[in-house]
């Protein structure tokens, strides 16, 4: 016998068996869901992976380069990544890792942290003071000192507007730098001495000027004593040295002014640039170690003369002029040191003071050849009895690469 049973109470459809495939409408919808979150969850684990990693070279190149900084020659190259960088990588991956999952997350913000943390405490570049100093009125009878570095005596634009410019400034005293020719091609053999001592005089009536290599001061007051410091007074070049060679070598020029009855002992700096762009080829047949090697200790002797001459100086001081330095390097924290920068009394939170130009030098006159600088190179400090009042960068519209260097100061 044959028993039927009732559709209604086997719960199976009429029509015999379900087709494969099917089943709850919901499953369908929910295991794409579970796909898309398997998916999302590897995408952050990897992504999770990507950052710390990215956060632990970053600390260990930020390491390695603080500990090598001034001490190692090939320093130099770890050192030219602006403070701007060693501030702004660690603070993005910083935001970045909170995109991260699981215990990368943390990690990832912990390194990090500790990036940005040591570029704040090794020179960040951020004048902090400006946030809360005011800088109030200048007094009467404050002197008004101007540096610049010239690039090549405004080779570009023609040394009439970069005349015109420091004119313009009225000021009691000029710390110039690169009063040389250069011909474009030639690299550290392209140095030639400028003679323009009449024009100079013609240019800045009542004037005293001290000049040596591509070194130029100019005084309205009495210059009683002038002095170069560092290396170049040891060197011998013989009767008639080569002009490249006093360009290499002589970079601080000390000027002693007799102001209201008191000295001021003014030095100018140039400190000698630590790489070209042009030599970094690493597959030219260049002695990339030795060149790096000569500039490391170039610059060591430049920096530690000049620390010597101030430590014995007793008169109130200003140092100013192009280092070729970063406020993460560790020579120009040295400096400060011996010597109270004037940075806290610039009213900007960043101050910065170079670009690079070459591509316009180069004929590109593109958006990079902009006055856009990423760089602070250019610095002023005192010491003994100096006040800074006011101290300001200014554009030289287009003259030159750097911005210039504008003090009000009493002593």
């Amino acid at each position: 016998m044959t028993t039927t049973l009732d559709p209604a109470v086997t719960g199976e459809p009429p029509g015999g068996d379900a087709p494969p495939g099917t089943g709850s409408p919901d499953a369908a919808p929910e295991r794409a869901s579970g796909r898309v979150r398997r998916t999302a969850r590897a995408l952050r684990l990897w992504y999770g992976r990507a950052v710390l990693g990215a956060a632990v070279l970053w600390l260990a190149y930020a390491v390695v380069r603080w500990l090598a900084s001034g001490r190692l020659h090939w320093s130099i190259v770890l050192d030219v990544v602006p403070p701007l960088f060693l501030l702004g990588a660690p603070l993005l991956l910083l935001v970045a890792a909170a995109a991260a999952c699981g215990r990368r997350r943390p990690l990832a913000a912990v390194v990090s942290g500790l990036a940005l943390a040591l570029a704040l405490t090794t020179g960040s570049g951020l004048n902090w003071p400006a946030l809360w100093r005011e800088p109030g009125p200048v007094p009467a009878g404050a002197l008004r000192v101007v540096s610049l570095n010239t690039q090549y005596w405004a080779m570009a634009t023609g040394s009439d507007r970069l005349i015109a410019l420091l004119k313009s400034r009225d000021a009691d005293v000029y710390l110039l730098q690169e009063h040389v020719g250069w011909t474009p091609g030639l690299g550290e053999d392209g140095y030639w001495r400028i003679d323009d001592d009449d024009a100079l005089r013609r240019a800045f009536p009542g004037y005293q000027m001290a000049r040596r290599g591509e070194l130029l001061t100019l005084s309205r007051f009495p210059i009683v004593d002038q002095r170069l410091v560092g290396p170049g007074p040891r060197l011998t070049f013989g009767r008639k040295p080569d002009f490249g060679q006093v360009f290499a070598r002589e970079k601080v020029l000390r000027t002693d002014i007799a102001v209201g009855g008191r000295v001021l002992s003014t030095y100018n700096v140039h400190i000698t640039v630590p790489l070209a762009l042009d030599n970094l080829n690493p597959f030219s047949g260049f002695d990339h170690d030795s060149y790096l090697r000569r500039k490391h200790a170039w610059r060591q002797e430049e920096f530690e003369g000049l620390e010597r001459d101030v430590r014995a100086n007793d008169r109130p001081l200003l140092i100013a002029g192009d280092f070729n330095a970063t406020a993460s390097m560790r020579p120009l924290r040295r400096l400060a040191e011996v010597a109270e920068d004037a940075t806290p009394a610039n009213p900007s939170f960043l101050p910065l003071s170079w670009k690079f130009a070459s591509l316009g030098e180069f004929g590109e006159d593109a958006l990079f050849n902009r006055d856009l600088p990423f760089f602070r190179m250019d610095w002023a400090f005192t010491r003994g009895d100096t006040t800074v009042h006011r101290y300001d960068l200014l554009p030289t519209d287009g003259i030159s690469e750097h911005r210039m260097q504008e003090l009000r100061i009493t002593l």
